[in-house]
Parts: C-alpha cells; structure tokens; sequence
C-alpha cells in the first residue's frame, strides 16, 4: 500500500534549492525558524507527515473491510525492506519520503558522522537510527517505538541500500578486464564440452546470433563497434562494468539492442556500438555517484539490476536521440552525446526517467490507442 507523498513539483523546487547556494542558504533559514517556532527539526517533520499520512489510509481501510496481513510482526521481528506495519496493514515507505531524507541527510553538517555511516559497508542501521531520532528531536524524546520512526529507519534502510549499490558498481568499474581470469573470459567466450573448442559467445551472440565468430583476436569485433581485434583492450576505462552493461542489454533487451546496432552501422551516420555503450557506461557511474539517480533507485529498488536497467534506458534513447538529427557523422559524436547527457540530467530532475521495459509498454499502449483511433 502506498501513500502520497509530496508532489513532483514540490520534488522539482525541492532539486532546485539543493543546486543553487543562495537557495540553499535560504532555504536553512527558513528551516532555523521553523526548528525555533515549533521545536521540530525537517526530518522529525518529515516522517512525521508520513505518520500521519499512513494512520488515516490504515484507518480508512480498517473502516472499509480491508483484510490484514495474514501475519503478525513480533517486536523484535525484523520488518521487511522499505515497509512499515500500520494497524496490521503493510505501508510501502514512500519513495518522496526516502528522497527527501537523502536529500536532507546529504547536505546535513549536524549529519556528518550518521552519513559516513550510511556509507560504511558495515553500517549498523539501528544504531544510525537513534543517533537521528536524538539530533533531530523525535517524539518521545527519539523514541524509536514511534511511527515516525519506524519510517525514518525504512528509508535509511534503502539510503544504506543505495550506498552499497555505488560500492559495487566501483568494485566493477576498478575490475580490469584480465584475459588470463577465467571468469572474465566466459563473458566472450563459452567452451565447448564435446570438443573443448573455444566458442567466443557469450556476447558476440547476444549481439550477433546469426553469424559465427571465427577467433578470440579478430577484426570481426570491428563489426560491434570495438576498435581492434582484442575486445579486451577497449574495457579499460571502465573495467569489467562496461562488459557487464552490454550483455545486460543486448541480452534483456534484444531487439532494442538490435536496432541500436542497425542504427550504429548506417552507412554516413554510424557510431561504434560497443565504445558508444563504454562511454554510456561512465555517465550512468556518473550520475549514479554524484547521487543524480537516487530518485530513480528509490523508485525502482536499490539494485545491480535496477542500474543495468537505467542503462539500458540510456542507450535505447541515446540511439533515438541521435537518429532524431539527420546528416549526423562520427565527427558529430562528442557534441551530441554531451547534449543527450544534458537531457537525461533534466529528465532525471523532472522525474522522466523510468525503465526501458516500462517505456515499452507505454509504446505498445500508446500504439495500439492509435490503432484503434
């Protein structure tokens, strides 16, 4: 069950101030006096409001029938992610809600420590949670019994998440592609239990099932956008991630990838498939670092797999973004991938951005509206 929260726009103005120093100043200011008229603090108001939120949907369906939960939590039972029990009813934490506490922890100075933690790959989520509830003045003197808290400890749950999420990915990114590692090497090549022949598969035939791969080192590469006869060499920048993206999409996604490859052979506007989804690569680590994703984390889950899907997004509209200009050339390259990033970036601060398989399933709708019109 999911309850609302603040709206987009609110979201949008809320991005906004956090960009601008002079908004931001203000924006403290305004929150001083609010701390100094009412003795409460953003983040105490915050979940506060969820609180409330999430009592008259619990009450209201209580009123309406509603059958709850087959199973009741123990105190002492560990809640499940991103959910709050609220008179037996399972509460999804809303997704504005752990936005906005993000929000609020990241540029917090009174936060410093609770946010180095959130970052440790051993963070102790509960002991976070007090620190927070005492500093920001909770009720009940920081009860941590309270609603209020129970949906501040849900969404430092998935900000924890998201953390890791970035250790990961730059485990990958600072994972070189090493030929002599057996494991890198299955993501190009498969072996042949019958004759122990090399098959060079794994994604050649993702992106090319229908034509056979002749070698390990061969110009055949060329033909996927890589530069020379070793794939290997052109992994370097972003290590064993930019491997990983590629095979995730052209393996999910296998008609998109498909077009995109298409796309990326024209004759006069071509641009190397396999560099161009390197260079996706960074920018997705980029806007995943710099905290630019989290809305759309949030939203999706805080996962490996949400992240592959964010880049798949990214080169499916990239390939629409550039075939959208005629005349292009390669030499047109740098310009327009440096003007797509810029979309993305506003389409991430107006909440645009969603998963290439909800994009296309929006498509199918909206063909088969226009069929039927």
């Amino acid at each position: 069950m999911d309850i609302f929260f603040p709206d987009w726009l609110s979201l949008l103005v809320i991005n906004k101030i956090y960009q601008s120093a002079w908004l931001l100043a203000t924006y403290r200011l305004i929150k001083l006096v609010l701390r100094l008229t009412t003795n409460t603090t953003e983040l105490s108001r915050l979940c506060g409001t969820a609180a409330k939120g999430a009592r008259h949907m619990a009450e209201a369906m209580e009123r309406g029938g509603y059958e709850r939960e087959k199973y009741a939590l123990a105190e002492e039972s560990e809640p499940k992610p991103g959910i709050v029990m609220v008179k037996g009813f399972e509460v999804q934490v809303p997704v504005d809600l752990v936005f906005r506490i993000d929000r609020s922890i990241l540029y917090s100075k009174q936060l410093m420590l609770e946010r180095r933690e959130l970052e440790s790959k051993t963070c102790e989520l509960d002991d976070v949670t007090k620190e927070i509830l005492i500093k920001k003045r909770f009720p009940s003197f920081g009860s941590s019994r309270t609603l209020s808290a129970q949906f501040l400890h849900a969404s430092l749950g998935r900000i924890a998440d998201s953390y890791r999420l970035v250790g990961e990915i730059n485990s990958r990114v600072n994972t070189k592609y090493d030929s002599s590692n057996k494991a890198h090497e299955r993501k190009l090549m498969e072996v042949d239990l019958f004759t122990s022949r090399a098959h060079y598969a794994a994604l050649w035939n993702a992106v090319m099932p229908n034509e056979k791969l002749e070698s390990r080192n061969t110009l055949q590469w060329q033909e996927i956008g890589f530069q020379g006869k070793n794939p290997a060499t052109d992994f370097r920048g972003m290590g064993m991630l930019g491997l990983d993206d590629l095979l995730y999409y052209a393996r999910t996604y296998p008609d998109s990838a498909q077009n995109v490859l298409r796309s990326s052979r024209h004759s006069v506007s071509w641009y190397p498939f396999a560099i161009s989804g390197i260079h996706i690569t960074k920018f997705a680590v980029q806007t995943l670092r710099t905290r630019q994703l989290q809305y759309f984390l949030f939203q999706y889950g805080t996962t490996k797999d949400v992240y592959h899907e964010f880049y798949c997004y990214l080169y499916h509209t990239f390939n629409d973004f550039w075939t959208s200009h005629e005349n292009l050339t390669a030499m047109d390259f740098e310009e327009k991938f440096r003007q797509f990033k810029i979309q993305v970036e506003q389409e991430l601060l107006a909440r645009q951005v969603v998963t290439l398989g909800e994009m296309e399933v929006r498509e199918q709708e909206f063909g088969r509206k226009v069929k039927i019109g």
